[in-house]
Parts: C-alpha cells; structure tokens; sequence
C-alpha cells in the first residue's frame, strides 16, 4: 500500500479568559511541531461561526504518513503541548484522524 497522508484535526473549547501570554506559549509550541518529521502543516485559530457546535477553537495538522502521526504522539514537544492545553480547555476536545484520499476519491 501507498503511503498517504493523514489529518489530524481537534476542535475544542478554549477558555475565553485566556491571557495574551497563555495563548503565546500556545502558538510558540505549535511552531515547534511544526518542524516534527513528517509534519506538513498546522493550522490553529478561532472559530467564527454560528456552527461550531460549543468549540471555539480548531487545530489541525497534516501529516506525510501513519508513521509520522505514530513518531508526533508522544514526542516531548507534543506532550508540552497537550499539558499547555489543559491549562486553558474547558471540557474534552473533538478529535478525528483520517487518511486523505487521492484524487479523484475512490468510490465506496
């Protein structure tokens, strides 16, 4: 089998008293990941519409494989980054992981 990349996204709800500095330390180790192996982008930010559901924040990462999301999971960077969070998350996140398909997508 081909090696796919895969979406990693979170949508979650962020404290709305969150300091400038706390969100800082948030987006300093973001910029961190994004130099992990296999990491191709990361994007993060708030929410704007009425459709979110509760979640106020989105985060989303790309990865090059299964392999790399395997290496990004317990990696020290990333655990900074899951204790930064539950500093500043009410309640538990909404996470999805799925391969991205290649173009045109196949039928089911």
């Amino acid at each position: 089998m081909a090696r796919q990349s895969l979406e990693h996204i979170l949508f979650m709800q962020l404290k709305e008293d969150m300091t400038e500095a706390e969100f800082k330390k948030l987006t300093d180790c973001i910029e961190e990941l994004k130099g992990l192996p296999g990491v191709l982008n990361i994007s993060f930010g708030k929410n704007f519409s009425d459709r979110s559901g509760g979640y106020n924040y989105g985060y989303r990462v790309l990865f090059d494989s299964k392999e790399a999301l395997d290496i990004y999971g317990p990696h020290p960077i990333h655990e900074r980054f899951k204790s930064l969070l539950n500093e500043v998350r009410t309640g538990a996140p909404l996470v999805a992981d799925f391969f991205v398909p290649e173009f045109p997508y196949p039928k089911y």
